[in-house]
C-alpha cells in the first residue's frame, strides 16, 4: 500500500514517525505523497493548546483525502491519541484508528485488518534499538538520536509523563550502535535527544559522561549535539567533558522556563534562581565559545508583573545566544492546570511579546558579532537559488540558518568553511572559503 505520514510536534515524535515509515516499508509498503497514498497517518503532538489544534487541524485537512483522493485509512497516533484517544473517536468518526504512542511497530496492524480496533493501546512510550528499521525524514547528513523515553520529573505544567510514561534509558550500546550505522550511511551530524538529558542512565546504572564519551568515539562523526539539558542534573564532569577537543559541540540547550524562585518553585523545577546563574557562570567559565539556547514560560499562574519583570532583567542581563517562549497554556490533568490566578490571555500575549523584543535585540547583536568570522557549516539544501547551511551554533529546526550564494557548485551534506558576512535576527549570511 502507498502510505503517507504527516508528523507534528517534536524532534522525538519526527523519531517516531521515521520508526513507523520503516517498520511499514520492510513489511512491504510504499512512501507517497498524500494525493497518491491509499493510507494516511498523521503522528499528533499533545504538548499545548497550540499544538493540539494543529494536530486537530492537519487530520481534518489530511480526512479530506478520503473524498478527494485515494486514501482508504486514516489513522492518527502520537500524543493527542494518548490523551483524548475517546473523545477523538467521537469527534472525528472519518478516523478509521487511533494508536498510542505504544507499541508503533504494530501500526501496521491497523493497516492490515479489514476491521481493525477502533482504539489501540500500548503502555506508552517505544524503546527502540539500532536493528530498527527507520526511513530518515531530515537531511541525509543530519539525524535525530532518541537516547531515553517518558520523563520522571513533576514540573506541575507538563503533561508529558503521562502521556510519554517515566524515564526509560536505552543502553549505551544501543544507542553506540545506532550512531555507528548512521555514520556508516554518511550522516555527519548528531542531534541526541531526550525529555530530561541530563538524568540519561540513572535507571540503568549509568550517566551521560559515560555515553557521550562512547558515543564520541564513532569514526565519521562530526558533530555530536546535545539536547535539553536540565540544571539540576549538570555536574562538573559533564562541563569538562564538553570542553574537551572532542566531536561534542559547546552547545547547551538547556530549558529554564523562569528565573524567579516563587515561579519555579511553582513549577516544581527543583532548583532555584542562584543555581540557574551559578550554571550559566560555570558553563560560560568552562566551555570555550559555549552557544546557551533556553526557553521560558510567561503567563504562568500567579506570575505578578512585577516576577515578569526579574525575568526580563535577567534576559537581558544574561544575552543568551538563543532563547524562546511559550506562552503559558492551561492543559487539564496537571497539577497547574487547577491553580487560581490564571493569567488573562492579553497579559500572557503582552508578556510574550516584550520578552521575545528583548531577546531579538540580543540576537540581533550576536549574530552581527559573527561578521568576518569564519565557521564550519554544513550545506542542507538551495533556496531561491541560493545554498542553505548551518553552522556548529544552528541547531535544526529551533535555530536559524545560513544562506551562501551560489557562485560555485557545492554538495549537499557537505561541510564546509564558511565566512560570515552579514547578519540579521535570525539568520546568517556568508560565503564559502
Amino acid at each position: 500500500m502507498k502510505i503517507y505520514i504527516e508528523s507534528l510536534g517534536c524532534s522525538k515524535n519526527l523519531v517516531d514517525s521515521e520508526l513507523i515509515l520503516g517498520s511499514l516499508t520492510k513489511s512491504g509498503h510504499q512512501i507517497s505523497s498524500e494525493e497518491e497514498a491509499e493510507v494516511i497517518i498523521v503522528n499528533t503532538c499533545g504538548f499545548i493548546g497550540d499544538a493540539k489544534q494543529e494536530s486537530l487541524d492537519a487530520i481534518l485537512d489530511l480526512s479530506e483525502y478520503k473524498k478527494s483522493g485515494s486514501c482508504k485509512k486514516l489513522i492518527v497516533t502520537g500524543c493527542m491519541v494518548e490523551r483524548y484517544s475517546e473523545e477523538l473517536s467521537k469527534e472525528i468518526p472519518e478516523v478509521d484508528a487511533f494508536w498510542g504512542t505504544g507499541n508503533i511497530f504494530k501500526i501496521g496492524d491497523a493497516l492490515e485488518q479489514e476491521k481493525s480496533e477502533k482504539i489501540k493501546m500500548y503502555p506508552p512510550g517505544t524503546i527502540y534499538d539500532p536493528d530498527s528499521p527507520r526511513v530518515m525524514l531530515t537531511p541525509s547528513h543530519s539525524a535525530f538520536v532518541k537516547v531515553s523515553e517518558g520523563c520522571s520529573r513533576t514540573c506541575t505544567f507538563c503533561i508529558i509523563p503521562k502521556m510519554r510514561g517515566i524515564m526509560k534509558s536505552r543502553t549505551i550500546d544501543s544507542i553506540v550502535g545506532e550512531i555507528a550505522g548512521l555514520a556508516h550511511q554518511g550522516v555527519g551530524e548528531i542531534n541526541l535527544i531526550a525529555q530530561d538529558m541530563t538524568s540519561y542512565g540513572r535507571d540503568i546504572g549509568t550517566n551521560l559522561e559515560t555515553m557521550l564519551r562512547e558515543a564520541s568515539k564513532v569514526e565519521g562523526i562530526d558533530w555530536i549535539r546535545i539536547h535539553y539539558w536540565y540544571p539540576w542534573g549538570i555536574s562538573d564532569s559533564l562541563i569538562e567533558l564538553v570542553a574537551e577537543d572532542n566531536n561534542i559541540l559547546p552547545y547547551v540547550d538547556m530549558p529554564l522556563q523562569h528565573i524567579n524562585d516563587r515561579m519555579l518553585k511553582s513549577m516544581d523545577r527543583k532548583t532555584t534562581s542562584r543555581r540557574i546563574r551559578d550554571i550559566i557562570k560555570q558553563l560560560r567559565t568552562g566551555i570555550d565559545g559555549v552557544i546557551l539556547r533556553t526557553t521560558f514560560i510567561v503567563g504562568f499562574p500567579g506570575e505578578t508583573e512585577d516576577e515578569f519583570e526579574e525575568l526580563l532583567e535577567f534576559v537581558e542581563e544574561t544575552k543568551f545566544d538563543r532563547a524562546g517562549a511559550f506562552k503559558y497554556s492551561q492543559e487539564e490533568g496537571t497539577p497547574a492546570g487547577v491553580m487560581g490566578e490564571q493569567v488573562p490571555h492579553e497579559i500572557k500575549e503582552e508578556r510574550f511579546e516584550r520578552l521575545m523584543e528583548a531577546q531579538s535585540e540580543v540576537s540581533f547583536e550576536k549574530n552581527k558579532s559573527l561578521i568576518g568570522s569564519v565557521h564550519k557549516g554544513f550545506v542542507e539544501s538551495v533556496e531561491d537559488g541560493n545554498y542553505v547551511a548551518r553552522i556548529s551554533s544552528q541547531a535544526p529546526e529551533v535555530d536559524g540558518y545560513t544562506y551562501i550564494k551560489r557562485e560555485e557548485e557545492l554538495i549537499l551534506g557537505d561541510l564546509v568553511d564558511i565566512k560570515i558576512t552579514d547578519a540579521d535576527i535570525y539568520d546568517l549570511y556568508g560565503e564559502v572559503v
